[in-house]
C-alpha cells in the first residue's frame, strides 16, 4: 500500500510569487520543516538534493525568486535527511485538489 500525502503549493508571504510544490507526508496541521525529498516541483530542488553531498553550505537558502525574501534555510533533520526550516508567517500554503 502506498503512502499517502497532501499536495501543497508554496507561496511567498510577502509578494504571494509561487515558489515550489510540496508534498506532505502524516497528520501534523503545519509546515515547519520542508524535506528536500518530498519537494515535487521545479525539478531544480530535486537536483539540489543530488549535487549537495554533506556540505550544509552547498545548500543555498529557499527564498522567494522575485522579492528575494529567505523562507527557509537548510538544516539536518534528527533523521539526518536534508530539510528547509520554514520560518513561520513568511510563507503560505495551500492544499492543492
Amino acid at each position: 500500500m502506498a503512502q499517502k500525502y497532501k499536495t501543497y503549493d508554496i507561496r511567498c508571504g510577502k509578494c504571494s510569487e509561487y515558489i515550489l510544490t510540496y508534498h506532505k507526508y502524516g497528520a501534523g496541521k503545519g509546515i515547519l520543516r520542508l524535506y528536500l525529498a518530498n519537494i515535487a516541483a521545479p525539478k531544480s530542488f530535486s537536483e539540489l538534493l543530488k549535487s549537495s553531498n554533506s556540505s550544509i553550505k552547498s545548500i543555498p537558502n529557499l527564498q522567494c525568486p522575485k522579492c528575494e525574501e529567505v523562507i527557509g534555510v537548510p538544516a539536518k533533520s534528527k533523521g539526518q535527511k536534508w530539510v528547509f526550516r520554514m520560518r513561520q508567517g513568511l510563507f503560505h500554503r495551500k492544499l492543492k485538489k
